[in-house]
C-alpha cells in the first residue's frame, strides 16, 4: 500500500508507505514519486508516513534511494519523517553509511498533525 500526492497549495508533497509485497510495487511508487515532484515548486516540502512501512520478505528498499534521488533533484525544502513510536533505528540501511544520503535533512514526527504543524510553522 502506498500514497502519493500532493498539495500546491502548499507546495507539499504527500508520500505513505505502508506494506509492499511485490517487486513491481516498487517501480511504480518511483514513478510516481518522480511525476508528483515536477508537479511542486523548488523548496517544496514533504511529509514521508513511513509508520505502517514493511517489505515483504526478498525486496529491495533500493527503491528508495530512487525516490530520495527524485527529492534531492526536484530541489526539495524540509522533510518531516513520521515514523511509528517505537522504531529506533533509520528506516533505511543506505542512511548508515559514511556518505549521508539523503542529502537533505530529515527531521521527525510521531504524527501526521505534529508533521504539518512543524512543515507550516517552520518549527
Amino acid at each position: 500500500m502506498h500514497e502519493i500526492r500532493v498539495d500546491l497549495e502548499k507546495n507539499r508533497l504527500y508520500f505513505t508507505l505502508g506494506r509492499i509485497n511485490q517487486a513491481d510495487e516498487l517501480a511504480e511508487i518511483v514513478h510516481k514519486m518522480q511525476k508528483a515532484v515536477h508537479q511542486l515548486s523548488r523548496g517544496f516540502t514533504c511529509i514521508t508516513d513511513l509508520r505502517h512501512y514493511m517489505l515483504a520478505d526478498g525486496l529491495s528498499e533500493n527503491f528508495m534511494r530512487h525516490c530520495q534521488e527524485a527529492l534531492w533533484d526536484s530541489a526539495i525544502g524540509r522533510v518531516v519523517r513520521v515514523k511509528a513510536p517505537e522504531r529506533t533505528t533509520p528506516h533505511f540501511p543506505h542512511e548508515h553509511q559514511s556518505l549521508v544520503w539523503p542529502a537533505y535533512s530529515v527531521a521527525s514526527a510521531l504524527s501526521m498533525e505534529e508533521a504539518e504543524t512543524m512543515l507550516d510553522h517552520s518549527v
